[in-house]
């Protein structure tokens, strides 16, 4: 529905059936029963509603405010591109906003439109991301930055992910594992998609090669499990390609719980290569993404793209390289 002009937070108010500190507060993050939040948000979307909206209707006007969507803090890959995304910024004289997952599309969307950012720059898409579609058709500007969608209308970077799964499938055959499982990361991500891909290709050249696929969506204590229990199996795999780091954390620490010695009994390879996996404790071989320059190539596209919204689309593919630790021998 088209915005209706003077709505206010009254409207808002009487609508849901709430007072107007109740609508306040959702549109501000406070704490509201998850019935109230609901019904504040339906009458938002049902007006279009933005409590600033006709200061930011001035032609021209920037806020200086760039969102960011992540959606695991808890993952140290992001961290680090926050903190480039916020260091070029910085430079720029512009602000980060940042939404978590803690949020659903409507209450990232109510914020993002709240405070009138110039453009979002999405680090975790997924297939059908519902935020990045309704941004667009609120004519904000998107970047996606790491992960990507085919046919998605806005500028996208990411790393040679599938040449990461390749790189890693070659270091396990040329150590003659041939009984190898590979820990896939979320359902619908263009980085598992393609690390999967590259890995199951270069896989097929190599000569009786089994690969059990597992699922690690992304998570700790899903990989964990997954591996553990993939190695009380009658013949467990003697290597495993995990699809980020995290996963491989966790493969590391399910192998030392089952009794299984790393590298002369399971060798385990990652990707990402963030901080941590060079910590002599943990010391990962993985696959490097340039963490950094990614979250710098992703805001450089979003601030062009607002400096001219008529240029072409771009699709910046970034090489990746492999760094081999202490995780990994011959089988």
């Amino acid at each position: 529905m088209a915005r209706r002009p003077n709505v206010t937070s009254v409207q808002i108010a009487r609508e849901a059936g709430v007072a107007q500190s109740t609508v306040s507060r959702v549109l501000n993050g406070g704490s509201v029963a998850p019935e109230t939040r609901r019904r504040v948000l339906a009458a938002v979307a049902k007006y279009d509603f933005e409590p600033s909206q006709a200061a930011r209707s001035l032609v021209g006007a920037r806020s200086g405010l760039i969102g960011v969507v992540i959606r695991d803090l808890t993952n140290p890959f992001y961290p680090v591109m926050v903190k480039a995304m916020e260091r070029v910024l910085h430079e720029q004289g512009l602000r980060l906003s940042l939404v978590t997952d803690v949020m659903t599309a409507d209450e990232g969307l109510a914020l993002l439109r709240r405070e009138g950012v110039d453009g979002v720059v999405f680090t975790s898409a997924v297939r059908d991301e519902p935020l990045a579609h309704r941004m667009l058709g609120h004519g904000i500007p998107v970047v996606l930055c790491h992960r990507t969608l085919d046919d998605f209308p806005a500028d996208q970077v990411e790393a040679d992910n599938d040449r990461a799964g390749r790189l890693a499938a070659e270091h396990l055959l040329s150590l003659g594992h041939r009984r190898i499982a590979m820990v896939c990361g979320l359902a619908g991500a263009s980085t598992a998609q393609q690390r999967g891909h590259g890995f199951r290709e270069r896989v097929r050249a190599g000569e009786g090669v089994t690969v059990t696929e597992i699922d690690g969506a992304y998570d700790y204590a899903t990989a964990y499990d997954a591996v553990r229990t993939l190695l009380a199996g009658a013949e467990p795999p003697t290597a495993l390609f995990c699809h980020n780091d995290v996963m491989a954390y966790a493969a590391l620490n399910a192998a030392a719980a089952a009794g299984v010695a790393v590298p002369r009994e399971l060798s385990v390879v990652g990707c990402d290569d963030v901080p941590l996996s060079a910590w002599e404790r943990i010391d990962l071989t993985t696959v490097r993404q340039p963490l950094e320059r990614i979250a710098q190539v992703g805001v450089e596209l979003l601030l062009d793209r607002l400096e001219n919204p008529d240029a072409p689309l771009r699709h910046e593919v970034l090489p990746v390289e492999f760094v081999g630790r202490s995780t990994t021998a011959p089988a």
